[in-house]
């Protein structure tokens, strides 16, 4: 499989957050073989990895723990590329997170986004996939902050978030992150989120004109025919990660979803190598090994979050997919 890319833009705007505090990213950035010249190609790619890494090693440069949520604060109009322009000229706060959900991929792989709007209560997820990319808190902090300063930009200062969450433990004093959001703040949950009422919605843009909109998202849809998995596994695997943890599409669902009979599925994700429970597995085992590296929660718990009945039937599950059991797992990733 491919390493997993991300726009060279996004870290731009990252280095210059660094340089803004007196240092030299240049040593950063050459350690990542990413020289100023990447980071002005529009089209450049860079790895997912190393944009993760770069992050955290800023944070430890310019000695700053919370360096991703300040990164965040700073986000403007071009901090993001073409996403920002995307996400400020639309003509709604409702279609600014759609729209910006639906494209995020085209410019950033293994991620998982999602928008929900339902009971009254909206909702923006994000996440990284890549479960090989332990050390990710500033990113995580980044990609909130960034979307709380968009959202607030878009409504010229005038929304309130009900909370924010975060999948990693607390850092430092939970007032930092409370001022910061002014709101409820809660760590070591499912997915990084940020909620908010959804009667803000209907709000319209204070920052570009509507009419960049459909233009920005045509050229949105040419990135993503470029980068997008057509696979029918890449398609389950999409629904199945969009959904909540503990509640995940059923096989019936998804098929609907399809517009495919359940044998015809079954079928169509033999021949591609894989299959629904295969599917299902790697995503609740892979969520399995995030919490037990990001949080202090005991095996008990984690079984529950990702939908097992009792941890004993979790361990044995998790056993034969990483070879080790949970606990062994935990262990050996708090010594790297």
């Amino acid at each position: 499989m491919a390493e997993p890319q991300i726009a060279a833009q996004f870290l731009r705007h990252v280095a210059n957050c660094v340089e803004l505090t007196g240092h030299s990213a240049a040593g950063l950035l050459a350690r990542i073989g990413a020289g100023r010249e990447v980071l002005e190609d529009p089209d450049g790619l860079i790895p997912l990895a190393h944009f993760v890494s770069f992050f955290e090693e800023a944070a430890e440069l310019v000695r700053n723990p919370h360096f991703g949520l300040h990164a965040g604060r700073l986000s403007g109009s071009d901090s993001l590329g073409p996403l920002s322009f995307l996400f400020l000229s639309a003509p709604d706060l409702r279609t600014a997170f759609t729209s910006f959900t639906r494209h995020l991929g085209a410019m950033q792989q293994a991620s998982r986004n999602h928008f929900a709007d339902e009971g009254g209560w909206a909702t923006f997820s994000y996440g990284v996939l890549d479960q090989s990319l332990t050390r990710r808190r500033q990113d995580a902090e980044y990609s909130i902050g960034a979307m709380f300063s968009l959202a607030r930009q878009f409504t010229g200062g005038e929304i309130e978030f009900r909370e924010v969450r975060f999948e990693h433990e607390r850092v430092g004093d939970y007032a930092r992150y409370r001022d910061y959001f002014g709101c409820d703040v809660f760590f070591e949950q499912d997915c990084n989120a940020i909620v908010m009422d959804g009667r803000y919605l209907a709000m319209r843009g204070r920052v570009l004109s509507p009419s960049l909109h459909p233009i920005l998202e045509e050229h949105m849809r040419r990135l993503a025919g470029r980068e997008a998995d057509t696979s029918l596994a890449g398609q389950v695997r999409a629904m199945i990660e969009d959904a909540a943890l503990d509640t995940p599409p059923g096989l019936a669902e998804a098929a609907r979803r399809l517009e495919l009979s359940i044998p015809t599925l079954h079928r169509r994700l033999a021949a591609e190598g894989t299959g629904w429970r295969k599917l299902l597995d790697e995503h609740r085992m892979d969520a399995a090994a995030r919490l037990l590296r990001t949080s202090r929660r005991n095996v008990s718990a984690i079984a529950l979050d990702v939908g097992f009945a009792e941890s004993a039937s979790f361990t044995r599950a998790f056993a034969r997919h990483f070879g080790v059991t949970p606990g062994r797992y935990r262990k050996g990733s708090s010594t790297r």
